[in-house]
């Protein structure tokens, strides 16, 4: 059996690489597909290591934009009363 795997950053940065939020967020991996069209590729097969700031460099897309959808999916609120 591996070590379980804990999040060491509680928040989504441009810094980190795709896989890494992926791992922590298996919720995002729906935001980084939705990018395959616009990339004429997919995301996660060519860009998997990259970070997320190399990523929309690579594919010319908004780095705010993509952040923003990505933290949107990874913390998305419960529906319960009071989020």
């Amino acid at each position: 059996m591996g070590k379980m795997h804990t999040r060491k950053n509680p928040d989504i940065d441009p810094d980190m690489t795709v896989f890494d939020i992926i791992d922590n967020w298996r919720e995002t991996e729906s935001v980084f597909k939705g990018y395959d069209e616009i990339a004429g590729e997919c995301v996660c097969c060519n860009a998997l290591f990259d970070t997320v700031r190399q990523m929309v460099m690579r594919y010319e897309l908004d780095l705010d934009k993509v952040v923003s959808e990505l933290k949107g999916a990874a913390f998305k609120t419960t529906g319960r009363p009071g989020d």
